[in-house]
């Protein structure tokens, strides 16, 4: 009786036709099932006018800095007007998008000025105030009281740390008086109120502490620009721009 037992398996040419047949039925499958579409660059149709006028505005940038080094010469010799190793606080208020001007961008860069509405700290020099007539129409700088500063560092610090020996991309914020320790206790830095003390009185360590801080990143003035349409006119002559003195806390505690 064995020699008539039907045997339990299903013959091979069965199981390799039922094998391709869900194969074509996933391959099937495959190709119906709905694919996200990859995204397409939209490139924004400019006018010739604006190129026209964006060269217009680096030709005049261009005769700007060259009538103000003219007149007073790469490092200002008269700087009577401004204190000189005094704490400036400059803020970038406009100039979102650049016209490509190499001087203009490499004093940003000199300044920790790469981004709209970021500020930074510096000691007031001659080669300072150089910069600073450069980029004159695209910055607000003046004289901060310890409000400004303390509320600027306990809010809006980002540092530079360096961990395992390699500098980190992404800004860490200062979180603890224990990163201050970490960072700066071989200065005798122990907490944040140390850091205000020697950026106020613009101490030795002073540049070792700026190093170490990036930019603070900020926001527009609360209820806006009084002339928004004259942002890059002088204070002098009724815009926004250019030095503003003690006069720059008043803004600042709308910025804040």
């Amino acid at each position: 009786m064995e020699q008539y037992a039907v045997p339990n398996k299903l013959p091979s040419v069965e199981v390799n036709v039922l094998s391709h047949w869900k194969g074509r039925l996933r391959r099937l499958a495959q190709r119906t099932e709905p694919h996200a579409q990859p995204k397409k660059k939209r490139t924004s149709f400019r006018k010739v006018i604006s190129f026209v006028s964006n060269a217009r505005l680096a030709e005049r940038d261009a005769k700007r800095i060259k009538r103000n080094f003219l007149k007073h010469g790469v490092v200002p010799r008269r700087t009577t007007e401004y204190k000189a190793n005094q704490l400036v606080l400059v803020l970038r208020h406009r100039g979102k998008k650049l016209i490509p001007n190499k001087e203009v961008m490499k004093t940003f860069v000199r300044l920790g000025l790469q981004h709209q509405r970021s500020a930074t700290l510096h000691r007031l020099t001659p080669e300072i105030i150089a910069q600073l007539k450069v980029v004159e129409p695209f910055v607000i700088w003046g004289y901060p009281n310890i409000s400004v500063v303390r509320e600027l560092l306990y809010k809006y610090v980002r540092l530079r740390c360096r961990q395992t020996g390699v500098e980190s991309k992404k800004p860490v914020p200062l979180t603890s008086n224990k990163q201050v320790e970490d960072l700066f206790g071989s200065i005798g830095m122990l907490c944040v109120d140390d850091l205000v003390h020697e950026i106020m009185t613009v101490g030795p360590h002073f540049d070792a502490i700026r190093e170490t801080l990036r930019s603070f990143m900020l926001k527009d003035p609360a209820g806006g620009w009084k002339n928004p349409q004259h942002k890059g006119k002088l204070r002098s002559i009724g815009g926004e721009a250019g030095f503003r003195g003690d006069a720059i806390n008043d803004l600042f505690r709308k910025i804040l």
